[in-house]
């Protein structure tokens, strides 16, 4: 069951209604780990310091907490913040380095998945 928040044209003026930040969009494999130790393919779509937008078919629920692997990096973790159709977002329990996010944006330009220019939410 895919839930999803409001959209943020409609969530107000409270900021702690909004996850803003500046993210990297990109197209860049890695895997989706399950509380209970199941993996699933997945795809990072942007990356900012707060999370990751991620593209997966596997199911997910607002608030349900999962991994995701990258592989020759490292694995995060953290709690679905929102989920429609097959994407969703993944609040990182500990913020993501800027250094780090640079990797990864280097690794999907080596893989020649180049990321498209940085842009605000």
């Amino acid at each position: 069951m895919n839930t999803y928040r409001r959209s943020m044209a409609n969530a107000g003026n409270n900021p702690l209604d909004r996850r803003c930040s500046n993210r990297t969009a990109m197209s860049h494999p890695a895997v989706l780990i399950t509380s209970l130790g199941d993996k699933h393919s997945a795809i990072i779509q942007n990356v900012s310091t707060l999370g990751f937008k991620i593209r997966s078919e596997y199911g997910v629920t607002v608030g349900r907490f999962l991994s995701i692997d990258i592989p020759g990096l490292a694995t995060y973790s953290g709690w679905v913040a929102w989920s429609y159709r097959d994407q969703f977002g993944l609040d990182v329990a500990n913020a993501i380095p800027e250094p780090v996010i640079k990797h990864i944006i280097a690794m999907a330009v080596k893989a020649g998945e180049s990321p498209a220019p940085g842009f605000s939410r």
